[in-house]
């Protein structure tokens, strides 16, 4: 029963560690394209946000292997630290604070 435990978990950890590798590559993209439309005089807090995400997303296609790249990197630190999963919850409960 144990190992059908850790096996769930394992799984769940997996996409949650995928996800947070994704989400921080399209930020990164996003940020990117944002400092791209400012570098060219515009300002893109006037401008709708669909339009940059827009932009943002061919940014994503063309430099996907680095920005997934760099997350992923930064989701494996995340990780190391305890901030997935239940090594998080061992060191917050550790803390004393709830």
């Amino acid at each position: 029963m144990a190992e059908a435990t850790d096996s769930v978990h394992l799984a769940k950890l997996s996409t949650t560690l995928g996800a947070a590798t994704l989400t921080l590559a399209r930020q990164a993209a996003i940020k990117a394209t944002k400092h791209q439309l400012r570098s060219q005089g515009l300002k893109p807090t006037h401008m709708p946000h669909r339009d940059i995400v827009v932009l943002a997303n061919a940014y994503f296609a063309d430099h996907r292997a680095e920005l997934v790249a760099e997350a992923k990197q930064i989701v494996e630190r995340w990780h190391v630290k305890g901030f997935f999963g239940r090594a998080r919850l061992k060191t917050f409960n550790q803390g004393g604070r709830r």
